[in-house]
């Protein structure tokens, strides 16, 4: 009879859990039966290079750089990182207006604005489809037992990266199968002063904003 150790199942167990949150994520609502949202997981040698994007854009997100530095004690204990993206052009000809233009056409047709968190303007629906598919991936995590977090910053890393390709806006779900909970554990890279001192200074301004995407 064959004996297989419980890190080999760990292993394989974080696998095919990926795969069964890709599953669900797929499965999602889509608004007007269109799935067009674009899944990939990354290895360890991804998320080292995404570890190093992140903690290089310091000067500009400090929560980008924390994140990073979190990202690379996480890759120490086994985990997984999925992300979402998709186009930011609409395909529903909604013509709500929610993008700021009059018309669907009018939002296909507009200059693309790049910036560190993603390329716009983009449909709403888009980034609400991006949304259903994060949560039903990170939901299928939970039902898993698998601890579980959805990073903005990992996800434009991997974008800006070009780790994941033909898309404009991405989201990510970080998952571990480590002996304890990582995701609460974050605020131990950075002292309470600076973390006061950082939040201080994010979150009153509306130039700088909360994830440095706009310098002053």
């Amino acid at each position: 009879m064959a004996i297989i150790e419980m890190d080999e199942m760990v292993k394989a167990g974080l696998a095919r859990a990926v795969e069964l949150m890709a599953l669900a994520a797929h499965n999602s609502f889509r608004f007007n039966d269109r799935n067009t949202v674009r899944i990939i997981s990354v290895g360890k040698e991804e998320m080292e290079q995404i570890a190093e994007y992140c903690f290089s854009l310091g000067d500009m997100s400090p929560l980008a750089a924390r994140d990073g530095r979190h990202l690379v004690q996480l890759i120490k204990e086994p985990c997984a990182l999925m992300v979402i993206g998709d186009k930011r052009r609409s395909d529903f000809n909604y013509n709500c207006g929610a993008c700021g233009y009059r018309t669907c056409k009018e939002l296909n047709t507009a200059e693309e604005v790049n910036s560190l968190t993603a390329n716009g303007p983009s449909c709403l629906f888009k980034n609400i489809n991006l949304g259903i598919a994060a949560n039903a991936a990170a939901t299928m995590a939970h039902r898993l037992g698998l601890h579980c977090r959805v990073f903005s910053t990992l996800a434009f890393s991997a974008l800006a990266l070009q780790i994941i390709t033909e898309v404009d806006l991405c989201v990510s779900v970080s998952v571990s199968a480590a002996k304890k909970n990582p995701y609460f554990d974050r605020h131990e890279f950075w002292t309470k002063e600076h973390w006061d001192e950082i939040f201080a200074k994010e979150f009153p301004t509306y130039h700088r904003g909360f994830i440095g995407a706009v310098e002053e």
